[in-house]
């Protein structure tokens, strides 16, 4: 994927009326106040590809998170809650990742998962975004519509 999308995703709301935005945006600045910008490092990687028949072709990747993990998923529940989305639940918890690659083949993603114990990845997750996406045949667009710095101090 190009470097101008790569995200982490807290909470994918899908289709959601333009009059929530306000709303939306509110309740991420109400999280970020409660958190703290963090270190976060990649620690493996994961991901899928449907080789059944019929299946749409191509693949997932992504890298997983090792420092940072738990406070990552810590913003995803608080998010979640704040919007209101009911995205997670008790059997449904977030499983914080980096989406790296789309449409890619087993070869490819047995390649990345051989890479991935020597990647050596580290940011500090400051802010919280928001981000509304257009889809398209060149792949997604993300448009931030809101950012939210973590500003609980430590």
């Amino acid at each position: 994927m190009r470097p101008d999308v790569l995200h982490l995703t807290l909470v994918f709301m899908g289709q959601v009326d333009s009059a929530r935005v306000l709303e939306i945006s509110d309740g991420l600045a109400a999280v970020a106040r409660r958190h703290a910008a963090f270190r976060t490092t990649i620690d493996g990687a994961g991901g899928h590809v449907d080789d059944r028949a019929g299946a749409r072709p191509g693949g997932v990747a992504w890298l997983t998170l090792g420092d940072g993990a738990a406070q990552t998923a810590d913003l995803a529940l608080d998010a979640d809650s704040a919007i209101a989305a009911h995205t997670y639940d008790e059997r449904r918890r977030p499983r914080p990742h980096l989406t790296v690659a789309r449409a890619l083949d087993v070869a490819a993603l047995a390649a990345l998962r051989d890479l991935a114990p020597t990647l050596r990845l580290a940011w500090t997750t400051s802010s919280l975004v928001l981000f509304r996406s257009h889809l398209g045949p060149g792949g997604s667009h993300y448009e931030p519509l809101a950012t939210h710095a973590l500003s609980l101090t430590t």
